[in-house]
């Protein structure tokens, strides 16, 4: 995602001066076939990756802070996602490629809290139960890969998250009483991150847009990217970037997000489901 990020800007610098790859190539002394693979999105080395970008950011005019801001893409680029290092599913893997490289995210879920909510506790016991197939390796990393994930939410530059939870949710059981306690109680501790923003779909909401399922609305830097929805069921995880159904459930969630309680009223419901469990 970082190379197609990174290809997609160096791409409209380029066209935006009314140049040529062949141009751009012979006056900056390389090889044209450099400057289609930077666009293009094919892994570059880290060696020279970086010092290439840079010459051409000099070549086009760019400023100090633009230059230093694709140079670290660059660097990004080059280097295997985290999440490269345990063995997850392949559709797993794709979801945190784009996780990684969004700068919002709209999650709503039907039945179990957002991953990037869920504690170790809850996490595990989800996972054991869904990926019943699993070996205790691969339970063990993708519960490990879970958590590791959310560091997106309070790390540099984090991405604003925006969910809603389905008032279900709060009274499944997961686990036991105690881990779903710990659970709500971390819920209302990221509800004071100040990139994050938790409301609830109580149950007097009625028939609503959200009885189709849950899905997760990534949103990207630059719109060099599109927008991609991504919702998964029985039969597997889909990711979905036509722009006529990004569209369609962008108006979902915005439907959801008035019908839920305001943040203020579910931090209140999250309380009478903790007292409730204590």
């Amino acid at each position: 995602m970082r190379n197609r990020e990174l290809g997609a800007l160096l791409r409209g610098y380029r066209e935006a001066r009314n140049l040529t790859a062949a141009q751009v190539a012979k006056d900056v002394g390389l090889p044209a076939a450099t400057i289609s693979r930077l666009e293009n999105a094919s892994r570059t080395s880290k060696r020279s990756g970086p010092p290439h970008v840079r010459a051409l950011c000099s070549y086009y005019g760019l400023d100090a802070s633009t230059t230093e801001r694709l140079v670290q893409m660059a660097k990004e680029a080059s280097q295997p996602g985290w999440w490269q290092r345990y063995n997850l599913e392949s559709p797993t893997a794709t979801y945190l490629d784009l996780e990684s490289a969004a700068v919002s995210i709209d999650n709503f879920e039907a039945l179990l809290i957002p991953g990037l909510l869920q504690t170790k506790g809850y996490a595990e016991d989800v996972i054991t139960l869904l990926r019943a197939y699993f070996s205790a390796d691969q339970l063990a990393q993708t519960a490990e890969s879970r958590i590791k994930r959310q560091q997106i939410l309070v790390g540099e530059n984090p991405l604003r998250f925006n969910a809603i939870i389905d008032e279900t949710a709060l009274h499944r059981i997961i686990g036991n009483r105690d881990i779903m306690r710990e659970q709500l109680h971390h819920i209302k501790d990221m509800a004071a991150v100040p990139n994050v923003s938790i409301q609830v779909l109580p149950f007097s909401a009625g028939t609503n847009p959200g009885l189709d399922g849950s899905f997760s609305i990534l949103t990207f830097d630059e719109k060099v990217l599109p927008t991609v929805v991504y919702t998964e069921g029985q039969l597997g995880q889909i990711f979905e970037d036509e722009p006529s159904e990004t569209e369609r459930i962008k108006r979902t969630f915005a439907g959801l997000a008035e019908l839920a309680l305001d943040s203020e009223r579910s931090l209140s419901m999250i309380d009478e489901r903790i007292r409730a469990l204590s």
